[in-house]
C-alpha cells in the first residue's frame, strides 16, 4: 500500500468516534512542527474537502489564520462547501502540542483554536507523539512498517522525497532499509548520465542544475561516487572514471555506450591516465586509456608490416596470431570512436587471408564457379571491407601492404585459373543470346559486383518484408558497361547480332548506334518507361530504372571507393521501398559488370597503342594483321570480331592503376542478378504516419487509417529492422497513437519512424531528429 493510502486511512480512523460515550469531534487537529507533510497537503485536499491550513490567507488553498479557520469550521463563510457530516481536518505546520497548550499565554494568534484541544481529536503516535515521517515509514500498526535508518541525512532525503514517494505502491518496498542514499536514488534518478555529462561539460553542467538538484546531485556523489563535483577537478574525476572501481564501472559503461555524445572526455581520461597502473586485484584496466589504445594500434601496425614480407601461409599464420591479441579491442569504446582502424580491419583480413588459402578447384568453369559464389567471394569482401576500415595514409599503406602480400597472389591465381578454362572453352560467354524481359520492374546497378550482392542479399535478407533470390550469371564480355549493359537490359533483342564495332557499342537492327538517347527510346518502343528518379516510379507500366555510381567512384577514386558501398545500399533500399509502396510487389535487379580492385595498383601489361584500333583498360581491338600472345574472344554483339583481353590480372594502359574492369575474370564476368519480392500483399488500407512529437526520448506518434497489427519502430535504416534504436517492448498502434522509447545514446541523431503491418511491412516512413527541438 502506498504511503499516501496510509494516510488517508490514519485521518479518517483519526474521525471515528463511540456515539454511545462520547460526542463527535469537532475537527481532527495536525501538528506538525517541522513542517514534513507540507509538500503533500495539496494532495490530500483532494480527497479531504475540510483539510484547512493554518498560514496566511489564502482561500484558494483553502489556508488562512486561526479566527479564519474558525469561520470554516462553524460553516459561517461561503467556501465551506463541505456536508455537515464531515469533520475538518486542520493541518498546523510549524506547530507543536505543546505550541498549542500553551497559546493562552504565549501565542495569541492561536488562541481561536485552543477550544479544540478539548472538542477535537489530535492526530498523534500512540505515544502522544506527533507523527513524523520517519515514525510513520516505520509503525508496524498505523504506517507502513518500513525499517528505516534514522540519521539526519535520511530524515533529510525523506522530506524532500515525499512527493516523490507519496503515491508510489512499490518504491518504498524495494530496499531492506530505506536510507538517504536510496531516497536520493529517487529524488536524482539518472545519476549515472549526469555524472557523464558534468565530465563532458564541467561548471557549465552545475551552473544549469537548480540549487535543490544541485544539492541532492552533489551529496549523491559524495556518498556514492567519493567525491563533491564542486570541489573536485575533472581530471581527478576522470581517473576514477577510468579506473571503473565501485559504482565508477556504471559510470564508464553508460559513457562506453555512447562514447560521441561526450567529446570531451577522452581528453580528460588522457590526461588522466596514471603512471602506475599496480598489480593483481589492484590493476587497472587499460582500456580506459587512450594512450595504451594507440600503443596497442601501434604494436599492431608494426606486426602487421613485418608479415608483409611472409609468403601467404606464413602471413596467415601470423595474422592469425596477431587477432588473437588483439580482438578484444574492438569491445573497446576507442574503436567506436574510430580510434582502433587497425583492429576494424584485422579481422577482415583475417577472414581474407584463412579463405584465400584453401584449395581453387579448377576442373571446369562450373567448378570454379561454384567455389567462387559459395566461398571464394569471401576474400574479395574482406579485402574490400578491410581497406574501408582505414582512413590515415599509414594505414592504408600497411593494410595495402598485407593485400599486396596475401590477396593479390589469390587474384593472379583464380583469375590465371579461369582464363586458362575460358580458353579452352568460352561458351559462357559465345553462346549468351538475346531474352526478352518478362518482368515489369528491372533495377539496373552499375558495377553492382556479385560479392556486393552477395552483402546485400544477406542484409535484405534480416528483414521480413521480403524474398530474395540471388542467380550467378555471366557478363557479356568484355565487360565494359556499353557492350555488358544492353545484354542485361530488356532491349537485347532489339540489338543486332552483326553489329558494326564502335567503342564496344552494338547498334540496333535499324542500324543505329546504341548511344543513351537511342537506348531509352528502344525501351519505350517495346513498352518500358524510362525511369530517371524515384517519384515516377508506378505500377501501371513497366519500367527500367538506373542508379548507381561505383563504378565512376572506381575510376575517379580507385580503391577510395570501397569507403562509397554503404551509399549504394542505401539507394537501392530507396528503390526498393518506393517501389514496393506503390504496389509493385516483385524487382529485378541487373548490373552490367563486376571489377578488379588491387590497392597498390595493378600491373601493367605491354600493349603500343599503334596495335590497337581501340584500347581500355582490360581489353582491345587488335588492328587487322598486327600479332599479339594475348586472349581474343569473339565481341558479345559480332562474333566475327574477336577482342583482346589483357593477361591475369595486368592493365593496359597506366601504371599503379588500381581499379579496373573489361577483362577476364571471375571478378568482372561472375555477375549477381536479383529477385526480390515482397513476403505479404501491400494492404488494402494503408495506415499513414500523420505527425510525432518528441518528448525527452519518447516518440509519440499518430497514425491515421490503422489496421490491427500495426506498430511503430524507430531505425537509422528503416528496411533494415536491425538497425533499429526502439528500447519499448510495446509498439503496437492503438486508438491511432503509440508511444515509443529509443536508446539515449542516438539523441540528436537522424532517424526514419517507420509504421509497420502485422507482417512487419513498411506501411510508411517519416524522417526525425531523435529528441526534442532545441
Amino acid at each position: 500500500m502506498s504511503l499516501s493510502k496510509k494516510i488517508i486511512k490514519s485521518l479518517t480512523k483519526a474521525k471515528e468516534y463511540n456515539s454511545a460515550i462520547m460526542v463527535k469531534p469537532e475537527v481532527i487537529l495536525w501538528p506538525d512542527p517541522e513542517c514534513q507533510w507540507e509538500s503533500v497537503i495539496l494532495e490530500l485536499q483532494k480527497e479531504f474537502e475540510a483539510l484547512l491550513v493554518l498560514g496566511e490567507f489564502n482561500p484558494e488553498a483553502k489556508q488562512g489564520p486561526a479566527i479564519w479557520i474558525k469561520c470554516m469550521v462553524n460553516k459561517a463563510l461561503p467556501e465551506a462547501t463541505w456536508s455537515t457530516d464531515e469533520t475538518p481536518i486542520i493541518y498546523l505546520p510549524g506547530i507543536s502540542k505543546s505550541d498549542l497548550k500553551n497559546s493562552a499565554d504565549d501565542n495569541l494568534a492561536l488562541q481561536p483554536l485552543l477550544e479544540y484541544l478539548y472538542t477535537g481529536n489530535i492526530w498523534t503516535q500512540e505515544n502522544g507523539k506527533e507523527w513524523t515521517l520517519l515514525a510513520f515509514l516505520q509503525n508496524k500498526q498505523a504506517g507502513l512498517g518500513i525499517k528505516t535508518a534514522q540519521d539526519t541525512p535520511t530524515k533529510d532525503a525523506l522530506k524532500k522525497a515525499l512527493p516523490s514517494i507519496f503515491n508510489e505502491e512499490h518504491a518504498l518496498y524495494n530496499k531492506p532499509v530505506i536510507d538517504a542514499d536510496y531516497l536520493h536514488s529517487i529524488l536524482f534518478p539518472d545519476v549515472v548520465p549526469n555524472i557523464v555529462k558534468w565530465l563532458n561539460e564541467g561548471d557549465t553542467f552545475l551552473n544549469g542544475l537548480p540549487k535543490d538538484k544541485l544539492e541532492i546531485f552533489s551529496n549523491i556523489c559524495q556518498s556514492q561516487y567519493g567525491f563533491k563535483p564542486e570541489k573536485i577537478s575533472l581530471i581527478a574525476a576522470a581517473e576514477k572514471l577510468g579506473s571503473q572501481n565501485n559504482n565508477w564501472k556504471q559510470v564508464w559503461d553508460y559513457f562506453a555506450n555512447a562514447p560521441k555524445k561526450y567529446p570531451n572526455i577522452p581528453t580528460l581520461l588522457r590526461s588522466a591516465k596514471p603512471a602506475v597502473f599496480g598489480l593483481g586485484l589492484f590493476d587497472l584496466p587499460k582500456e580506459s586509456w587512450p594512450q595504451i589504445n594507440e600503443e596497442e594500434e601501434e604494436k599492431l601496425r608494426n606486426g602487421l608490416k613485418a608479415l608483409c614480407k611472409d609468403f601467404p601461409l606464413e602471413a596467415t599464420l601470423k595474422l592469425r596470431s596477431l587477432e588473437s591479441e588483439h580482438a578484444q579491442r574492438r569491445e573497446w569504446l576507442w574503436a567506436d570512436l574510430g580510434e582502433a582502424p587497425l583492429v576494424q580491419a584485422l579481422e577482415h583480413l583475417v577472414y581474407m587471408a584463412e579463405t584465400s588459402l584453401e584449395p581453387i578447384p579448377a576442373g571446369s568453369i562450373e567448378e570454379i564457379k561454384h567455389y567462387y559464389t559459395d566461398r571464394g567471394f569471401r576474400v574479395d569482401q574482406g579485402m574490400r571491407l578491410a581497406l574501408a576500415k582505414v582512413k590515415s595514409e599509414q594505414d592504408k599503406e600497411v593494410i595495402k601492404a598485407v593485400i599486396n602480400c596475401v590477396y593479390k597472389p589469390w587474384l593472379e591465381n583464380t583469375t590465371s585459373k579461369f582464363q586458362a578454362l575460358v580458353e579452352k572453352d568460352s561458351y559462357i560467354f559465345t553462346s549468351q543470346t538475346a531474352q526478352g524481359e518478362t518482368e515489369g520492374f528491372v533495377l539496373f546497378v552499375d558495377a553492382f559486383r556479385f560479392e556486393l550482392a552477395k552483402q546485400y542479399t544477406d542484409r535484405l535478407a534480416k528483414s521480413n518484408n521480403y524474398k530474395v533470390q540471388l542467380l550467378p550469371t555471366w557478363s557479356a564480355i568484355p565487360s565494359v558497361t556499353p557492350t555488358a549493359k544492353p545484354h542485361v537490359s530488356p532491349i537485347a533483342l532489339s540489338l543486332s547480332p552483326e553489329s558494326h564495332f564502335n567503342e564496344f557499342r552494338p547498334q540496333t537492327l535499324a542500324a543505329k548506334d546504341l548511344n543513351t538517347t537511342v537506348f531509352r527510346s528502344a525501351l519505350q518502343e517495346i513498352g518500358f518507361n524510362y525511369i530517371g528518379n524515384n517519384v515516377n516510379i508506378s505500377s501501371e507500366s513497366m519500367q527500367w530504372r538506373e542508379i548507381g555510381d561505383i563504378d565512376t567512384k572506381g575510376h575517379d577514386e580507385q580503391s577510395g571507393m570501397v569507403r562509397r558501398v554503404d551509399e549504394l545500399f542505401d539507394q537501392i533500399d530507396e528503390v526498393i521501398e518506393t517501389a514496393v509502396s506503390k504496389g509493385i510487389t516483385k524487382i529485378k535487379i541487373v548490373t552490367d559488370h563486376g571489377w578488379l580492385l588491387l590497392p597498390g595498383g595493378l600491373p601493367k601489361e605491354s600493349l603500343h597503342k599503334d596495335l590497337a584500333e581501340t584500347r581500355w583498360g582490360r581489353c582491345a581491338l587488335i588492328k587487322e594483321g598486327a600479332k599479339t600472345n594475348l586472349l581474343h574472344l569473339p565481341w558479345r554483339w559480332n562474333k566475327q570480331v574477336h577482342i583482346a583481353y589483357a593477361p591475369g590480372i595486368s592493365f593496359f594502359i597506366r601504371i599503379n592503376e588500381e581499379y579496373a574492369h573489361g577483362g577476364i575474370s571471375l571478378h568482372e564476368c561472375l555477375i549477381p542478378e536479383l529477385l526480390i519480392e515482397t513476403n505479404a500483399k501491400t494492404p488494402a488500407n494503408k495506415g499513414k504516419i500523420i505527425n510525432f512529437k518528441w518528448v525527452n526520448l519518447n516518440c509519440k506518434v499518430e497514425v491515421k487509417d490503422e489496421a490491427e497489427g500495426y506498430k511503430i519502430d524507430v531505425r537509422t535504416k528503416p528496411s533494415d529492422p536491425s538497425t533499429s534504436i526502439a528500447i519499448s517492448r510495446n509498439r503496437v498502434v492503438k486508438d491511432g497513437k503509440c508511444s515509443i522509447m529509443v536508446d539515449d545514446a542516438e539523441e540528436g541523431n537522424a532517424a526514419m519512424i517507420v509504421l509497420l503491418d502485422k507482417n512487419d511491412n513498411i506501411i510508411d516512413k517519416m524522417p526525425t531528429q531523435v529528441g526534442p527541438e532545441a
